[in-house]
């Protein structure tokens, strides 16, 4: 398509004066551009078109250079300062580099020489009218996008490191200000409006929010904060970087209050508590946060004292249980181990699951019931444990009495011992000091362990108890072989699952 025919399919919408004190030139190109465009005006000088153009601001305007009462390169001026995106084209008859230079200064679009060809007249024309089309297009999404900023339902501000540079009307509201600029004045970063509370995120001596945020896309955080009317609102945070806009990123605040989810942080130190009746329904309103923002989790199991750890996200929620979609290896942990751990930012401690429903494989779905918060987290393993093979036989004395029926090991370490019983001898007390004797098989030979230990830990399960045994004496140099041997053969065995 010719630009004469392009120029007639696309001007129609747009406005165009044409300043030139050439009559018989002015009558001519006023009836070319009346064939293209909607609106056509003229005027004979540089003050007169100025007139023109602050009652009509027109799209396009086209003027001399040469011109009585105000020559082109001044009006050019005025029209830029009155509306910055009109298209200025300049034509003269002299072709002057140092006008050329100042007329780029000003911002004109085009600079073209008399005469004109119609021909190159209707390219310039055509380039103005596709990048006026351009521009449009740009400022009405740029429009949308403000207004969907504006009016979400969470606080959104967009960052530049530790900056805010935007904020939605939501933010500014909150905070009972009328710009961004205004929050500048009052307040330092935006991490400094996060009040401490446990587990939740704010600015510590060494170390600042916007630091740990950064890096940690599709995460969840817990902040808290206080409105214009000193109301304490909980939020959950979220950043998302920018792509190619670096250092750039858009933190969202979604407002959790009225969900109760602070009593599971308020608990903190209390497992007791933290488990209780009144938080189960708290717990299933932030996993439901957790599935709405299709947040990752880590999920941790232990293939015979072996880590296993994958990430996870919730895929629903149903009465008291939850279906969960991981990958098959962490599948196979979970259906050998019948329990997960669930670690995540949003959750105050770690979350075990200690029934485990139905596991799809095709659809890489599991869906885990039964919960409680314990304060051990898989994170914190300091120790390599692994747990024996089967034929493996524990004693323990207690004073003057031995038991030796209905105990298994766990898992074991160079330091402590995990055992289930099926009954709890009498006497047993954290702190207790007992007689392990122990014996693993090492090579198809007997390893014998007899040492003092002090009971560290007692649990009370469904119908047996967990016994955890700190090592009074040192066993170190008889436990790293097998450790290493017993590790390496579970490794080899848990890959035998994975191709079963």
């Amino acid at each position: 398509m010719s630009s004469l025919k392009q120029l007639q399919f696309s001007a129609k919408k747009f406005s165009i004066l044409y300043v030139e004190d050439n009559e018989a030139l002015r009558d001519k190109v006023d009836i070319l551009l009346n064939k293209f465009f909607g609106k056509v005006d003229s005027a004979e000088d540089g003050e007169s078109g100025l007139q023109k153009f602050k009652n009509y601001h027109y799209s396009i305007v086209i003027t001399d250079i040469k011109m009585p009462k105000m020559d082109g390169l001044t009006l050019a001026k005025h029209i830029k300062h009155i509306q910055p995106d009109t298209k200025v084209i300049v034509m003269s008859a002299f072709d002057d580099k140092e006008l050329l230079l100042k007329g780029i200064e000003l911002g004109v679009f085009r600079f073209l020489t008399k005469p004109v060809d119609v021909h190159e007249l209707a390219d310039v024309l055509l380039e103005a009218v596709i990048e006026i089309e351009h521009e449009q297009s740009v400022k009405i999404f740029y429009t949308h996008i403000q207004t969907i900023f504006n009016y979400q339902s969470s606080m959104v501000v967009m960052m530049n490191r530790e900056k805010i540079v935007l904020a939605n009307q939501i933010f500014l509201d909150f905070f009972d200000l009328d710009t961004i600029d205004d929050y500048h004045k009052k307040y330092r970063e935006i991490s400094s409006q996060f009040m401490k509370h446990d587990g939740f995120l704010y600015d510590f001596d060494d170390e600042k929010c916007i630091d740990i945020i950064v890096g940690q896309e599709n995460k969840l955080f817990h902040v808290k904060m206080k409105s214009r009317y000193d109301e304490i609102k909980h939020f959950i945070l979220k950043y998302q970087s920018i792509p190619e806009k670096e250092n750039y990123g858009i933190l969202s605040f979604d407002d959790v209050t009225e969900l109760n989810l602070l009593q599971l942080f308020n608990g903190e130190e209390d497992e007791e508590n933290l488990n209780s009746d009144e938080n189960e329904k708290a717990l299933q309103n932030l996993l439901t946060v957790i599935q709405e923002n299709r947040a990752k989790i880590k999920i941790y199991d232990y293939y015979k004292g072996l880590t296993i750890t994958n990430d996870g996200v919730i895929d629903s929620i149903d009465n008291k249980s939850i279906i969960l979609k991981t990958t098959y290896l962490q599948q196979k942990a979970i259906q050998h181990e019948k329990r997960t751990f669930l670690i995540s930012e949003a959750l105050p401690q770690t979350l075990e699951c200690l029934e485990i429903g139905e596991i799809s494989f095709e659809k890489q779905s599991i869906e885990l019931k039964s919960f409680r918060f314990v304060q051990t987290s898989p994170v914190n393993r300091k120790t390599i444990r692994v747990a024996p093979e089967d034929n493996h036989t524990v004693s323990i004395s207690v004073g003057e009495n031995s038991f030796n029926s209905g105990i298994i090991i766990q898992d074991i370490s160079l330091d402590a011992v995990s055992l289930k019983l099926t009954a709890l001898p009498a006497g047993l007390d954290k702190g207790s000091q007992v007689i392990l004797d122990i014996m693993l098989m090492m090579d198809k030979k007997p390893l014998i362990i007899h040492t003092k230990a002090t009971l560290l830990k007692k649990s009370e399960l469904e119908n047996s108890f967990e016994l955890v045994f700190l090592f009074k004496e040192s066993q170190r140099s008889t436990l790293v072989k097998y450790i290493t041997k017993r590790q390496m053969a579970i490794i080899r065995e848990f890959k035998g699952l994975q191709n079963g």
